[in-house]
C-alpha cells in the first residue's frame, strides 16, 4: 500500500510523517509502547498521515523469530509505504556526499537512515525519529520535540522523539555548491 497521490487540486494535501525504524521498534517495547502510541495517535488526530519506507521492513525483520516476524509484518501492513526507487537511491548517494562535505562522520548515519531521509526529501514528508543524529543539521531541523515518559524497572525514563523537517533550502544550496 503506497501513499496516495493527490491529483485533486481542491483538497488540501496531506502531510505525511515517515516513521524511522527506531520508532517502529519502540512501539513493540512493552515499557514504552503505550506512551509512544498515544503520541502517534495525537499526530494522526492533528491531521498527519503516518507512513514507512520499504527499508524499515528490512530493518524491522532482521534477526527476528518466526512469531516476531509474523507480528511485525502484520503491524507494518498498517502503514502506507514508500518504495525504494532509483530516484531514492540516487538522492541517498547525493545526500551521503552532502553529509561528507559538511563533515558528518561517515559512520554516524547508516544507509537505511539515508534512504529514509531521501524519501522524506523527495516526497516533502517529515520524519519522526528517536535518534536525531541519524538526520543531521543543517539538512534537517526539529519541527517538534516530544518527551515520552515511561516506566521501566520501577524507574522513570525519558525518550526524546523528534519530528524533523528536511531543510530543502539548505539541501539545494549545498547540492549546487558541491565540487
Amino acid at each position: 500500500m503506497n501513499p496516495p497521490q493527490n491529483n485533486d487540486l481542491t483538497q488540501i494535501p496531506v502531510q505525511y510523517i515517515i516513521l524511522d525504524t527506531n520508532i517502529l521498534q519502540y512501539t513493540g517495547n512493552k515499557d514504552i509502547a503505550v506512551a509512544l502510541i498515544t503520541f502517534l495517535s495525537e499526530l494522526v488526530q492533528r491531521g498527519f498521515k503516518l507512513a514507512i519506507s520499504d527499508i524499515s521492513i528490512y530493518e524491522s525483520l532482521c534477526g527476528t523469530t518466526i512469531s516476531q516476524e509474523i507480528e511485525i509484518i502484520e503491524t507494518l501492513k498498517l502503514f502506507p509505504n514508500y518504495q525504494i526507487t532509483n530516484d531514492v537511491l540516487i538522492a541517498s548517494s547525493r545526500l551521503s556526499t552532502l553529509y561528507k562535505n559538511e563533515g558528518v562522520p561517515i559512520s554516524q548515519v547508516e544507509i537505511p537512515d539515508k534512504i529514509i531521509a531521501s524519501t522524506a526529501i523527495l516526497n516533502n514528508s517529515l520524519v519522526l525519529t528517536a535518534n536525531v543524529n541519524d538526520f543531521p543539521r543543517p539538512f534537517f531541523a526539529e519541527a517538534e520535540i516530544r518527551h515520552v515518559l515511561f516506566r521501566k524497572n520501577s524507574k522513570d525514563h525519558l525518550l526524546s522523539v523528534m519530528l524533523l523537517r528536511p531543510d530543502l533550502a539548505v539541501i539545494l544550496d549545498r547540492f549546487s555548491k558541491r565540487p
